[in-house]
């Protein structure tokens, strides 16, 4: 199906004020599921991609712009900002050590904690990462209306807010 075909039976499909009908489908197939599918897959978000000359999985790009948001998080913590299970954050991590990303620092005030912090070759991956990203966002945000930038504000907030609670259970 093309983009506009797409975007036509999605907008078809769409009415705010019902839930999803049931469906006896072995997998969802609803308007929401078709299109984080088509995000997904346009998007290229289960492959690492190239991001300013650097390759970079998903996970590390949000590891990154975790640990410039909020430096010295223990792995634990990372791994609960991120959503991954304890093993999944320790390779991913080891990973970007190995990458020369990050360190691991004990904490002095509590030295059974390590605390993660970006090296010097982290946070140039980071802001070039970042500021490609940047205009990336720019370029596609700059493409809506405002009346579809709001929607998608308000939707995408809902989204969040529901799977968060969803996850929560």
């Amino acid at each position: 199906m093309t983009g506009d075909a797409f975007d036509a039976a999605a907008a078809a499909a769409a009415d705010a004020s019902a839930p999803p009908a049931a469906s006896a489908a072995p997998f969802p197939d609803d308007v929401i599921s078709r299109l984080l599918r088509r995000i997904v897959r346009s998007g290229g978000l289960l492959e690492p991609h190239s991001h300013a000359g650097t390759k970079a999985s998903l996970s590390e790009l949000l590891a990154l712009g975790d640990l410039v948001e909020a430096p010295g998080l223990t792995q634990a913590e990372l791994g609960e900002r991120l959503a991954l299970e304890k093993s999944t954050v320790s390779r991913l991590v080891a990973g970007m050590q190995r990458r020369g990303w990050v360190r691991r620092e004990r904490d002095p005030a509590n030295r059974r904690y390590v605390r993660l912090r970006l090296t010097r070759e982290g946070e140039s991956a980071a802001a070039a990462i970042g500021a490609e990203l940047h205009e990336r966002h720019r370029v596609m945000l700059a493409a809506l209306t405002a009346e579809e930038s709001k929607a998608l504000t308000v939707g995408l907030t809902a989204l969040a807010r529901v799977i968060g609670q969803d996850r929560d259970r």
